[in-house]
């Protein structure tokens, strides 16, 4: 019997790639096992803040830690707390973390720190089980974001979240709320939790950062870092001076067109709960407060919802830019005098820079919170270039 070329041909490409994957997969375990302590960081929000926390206390403990952060602008962040761009040559995919473990085994840290890539439960199930093989995993906290893919309820989220762990791992957890679904959801993988309080960091310690920090995320990493060994103090001095996420939370002073202007950055913490941790610790006493609210057409669900919990902040206009934004604005009309909305929603960020400058008081407060990605950080980067910003 002649076997057609095609079908000789595709049986040997098929078989070359599967000793391909062979080779890699051993190559990538043999990695893996030499690397002590592998971290996985996962959760809604706060994935890359804690990342960098975690990697700042135990660098200042003397253990050679290597991380990674796939929030705002992808990083590397190597031992001696020098960052390296993550270079993609297209869509991001959860191979990339077989990448950076083979970078990181070469330089032979202690611990690796890496921030789960993905949302949907099947791949974040392949990432920890079968690329990071976490030793450790931190869930920062569940909120009600991405409920499309991981929904439809918090619960869901949670649940998610705990299914992916590997068995006989560790897990720090910040979350309260879905805590119980957390527990009653390990079965028996022989995994234990513990759970970290932000009741416990105070006031004082949040003050000391130069940009606004979580309490949860503060407390997350301070654990983790014990856990390994650190002391608390060693691991928050270290974090006070750490270089934070490009699209951390921050205070400006903007000059609008000669009106001295307070300007809070909350668009990274895209869901609304989020948004209000940051809302409600911020200082309100301003003769005049502004909401700026970014929309992205591409994320109507979350500007619903941001349209249906605006309601818990107390502000004196609301300001709505990005595309989409007809149906945020729709959507405050129904809890909010129209009279108090201005829609910039497609505008150019310097026709909407010159609208404003027009339309708040001088020494107002403005807090931007919605979306980030794309619109929003150009949006904010030229408020910030065109304002000659002072960061307080």
């Amino acid at each position: 019997m002649i076997i057609p070329l095609a079908v000789f041909v595709s049986l040997a490409l098929l078989l070359f790639f599967i000793c391909l994957y062979r080779i890699e997969d051993k190559n990538h375990q043999r990695n893996l096992k030499s690397i002590p302590v592998r971290i996985m960081v996962n959760g809604s929000r706060g994935k890359s803040s804690v990342v960098r926390l975690i990697a700042a206390g135990l660098r200042a403990g003397g253990i050679k830690v290597i991380a990674k952060t796939t929030g705002t602008s992808t990083r590397l962040i190597l031992a001696n707390a020098e960052e390296v761009p993550v270079i993609r040559l297209g869509m991001p995919t959860i191979r990339e973390q077989i990448k950076i473990i083979r970078e990181a085994a070469r330089k032979n840290p202690d611990v690796v720190v890496l921030e789960c890539m993905t949302l949907r439960p099947d791949l974040q199930r392949l990432e920890s089980r079968r690329i990071v093989e976490p030793t450790i995993v931190v869930i920062t906290n569940v909120r009600a974001d991405h409920l499309d893919v991981m929904g439809p309820t918090i619960r869901d989220v949670a649940k998610t979240f705990i299914s992916v762990v590997p068995k006989k791992c560790v897990v720090f957890t910040a979350e309260s709320r879905t805590f119980e679904v957390l527990t009653n959801n390990i079965h028996n993988k022989n995994v234990k939790i513990f759970a970290s309080k932000a009741g416990d960091i105070s006031d004082a310690i949040i003050k000391k950062f130069p940009y606004i920090e979580h309490k949860e995320n503060v407390s997350l990493a301070r654990d983790v870092c014990k856990y390994l060994g650190v002391d608390e103090q060693t691991t928050l001095n270290a974090m006070y001076t750490t270089t934070p996420d490009p699209g951390v939370s921050r205070i400006y002073t903007i000059d609008f067109n000669g009106k001295k202007i307070t300007l809070i950055n909350a668009l990274a913490a895209n869901d609304p709960e989020s948004t209000y941790s940051i809302w409600q610790s911020v200082d309100k006493s301003y003769p005049e407060i502004n909401l700026l609210i970014n929309s992205r057409k591409d994320r109507i669900f979350r500007s619903l919802q941001f349209a249906k919990f605006i309601k818990n902040f107390s502000a004196d206009h609301y300001i709505v830019t990005g595309s989409g934004a007809h149906v945020l604005a729709r959507g405050l009309h129904t809890i909010i005098d129209k009279n108090r909305i201005l829609n910039l929603g497609e505008k150019k960020p310097e026709q909407v820079f010159d609208e404003v400058s027009k339309y708040v008081a001088n020494s107002s407060l403005v807090f931007s919170m919605g979306n980030a990605v794309g619109y929003g950080a150009t949006l904010l980067a030229y408020f910030l270039e065109k304002g000659k910003c002072d960061v307080d």
